[in-house]
């Protein structure tokens, strides 16, 4: 298993670092891309890719930098390589929003057809208690906090991706500094992918370099950090953590 991250930065990020997509690649060679941004086009292209390359699909939470590219994703898929349908994997109830909060208005009428995702995608919703498994790797979602206030709240789904013969490694996808639940999440996983603010203040949607530094040495020694912004002065290898993933950086189990 190899996991390539097509880019490492914030909603906000350019060309530079792109937004903190990934693709998970199995022995097979087939591919999963975890979240699809919508600088997707973008970051397949530097990795010589197309979306007849994606064999499914996994959206964490319904931001634009997570969910922005997947109308391009649908038409490009229905009309370009012939209505073929990737598999699209999503929490039960989070699949439901994306189509009706996020891509039936630029997806729903088609010529004289009304469309569903279904006709887009080979849907595949997912349980918080069943995960789901792709090419022998299973995978187990994790509830993340990401966006909690007191009119309304938006989960982000992290992954704990376990290969039986290899280990586990753990990405956030999106979360605010969440050390107790991190504590358990080490406790399985060999390795962790966390995104992680660099701005010079902390928002209160995404950990911080600051709040992250504060983790146990034992648990930052198997971080990984991304999703952050550019121009940072921080060493993260300094502090005890792995660094700094670099856009195209792979990793492999």
């Amino acid at each position: 298993m190899k996991i390539t991250f097509l880019g490492v930065g914030s909603q906000f990020s350019g060309h530079e670092l792109f937004h903190s997509n990934m693709i998970i690649t199995a022995e097979s060679g087939n591919r999963l891309l975890i979240d699809c941004g919508s600088d997707i086009r973008f970051t397949l292209h530097e990795q010589n890719l197309t979306p007849a390359d994606i064999d499914a699909i996994y959206i964490s939470h319904l931001h634009g930098d997570h969910v922005g590219g997947l109308e391009w994703m649908a038409l490009n898929n229905y009309f370009t390589l012939k209505q073929r349908r990737p598999r699209l994997i999503c929490e039960q109830k989070l699949i439901e929003q994306l189509w009706e909060n996020s891509l039936k208005g630029g997806l729903e009428c088609l010529g004289d057809r009304r469309m569903t995702l279904n006709d887009y995608f080979a849907c595949h919703p997912v349980s918080l208690v069943d995960g789901f498994l792709w090419e022998q790797i299973a995978f187990k979602l994790i509830r993340m906090p990401h966006v909690d206030g007191p009119v309304c709240r938006h989960d982000s789904f992290g992954l704990l991706i376990t290969d039986a013969a290899k280990g586990a490694a753990f990405i956030s996808t999106d979360t605010t500094f969440q050390p107790e639940l991190l504590e358990q999440i080490s406790a399985e996983a060999d390795i962790i992918f966390h995104d992680c603010e660099t701005t010079k203040s902390v928002s209160s949607v995404h950990a911080h370099y600051k709040q992250l530094r504060t983790l146990p040495a034992d648990i930052k020694s198997k971080i990984w950090l991304y999703h952050y912004q550019s121009g940072s002065d921080y060493q993260p290898e300094r502090d005890g953590f792995k660094g700094f993933v670099t856009k195209g950086q792979e990793f492999f189990f």
